[in-house]
């Protein structure tokens, strides 16, 4: 491997890791039920206070 490959291949697998930690914490906030409910108002959107 030549040194620019190298330094190709720790970018794309850092921003692969970023990604997949940006997914995770959605998806936990989400079934915790302190993120969005997917209408496009927010965190305080009216939608959740019918449902809780």
């Amino acid at each position: 491997m030549t040194t620019s490959t190298l330094i190709q291949t720790i970018v794309v697998l850092g921003i692969v890791a970023i990604a997949l930690v940006y997914v995770l914490r959605r998806i936990i906030k989400t079934t915790r039920g302190q993120g969005d409910c997917g209408c496009g108002c927010g965190k305080n959107c009216q939608h959740k206070k019918k449902n809780d």
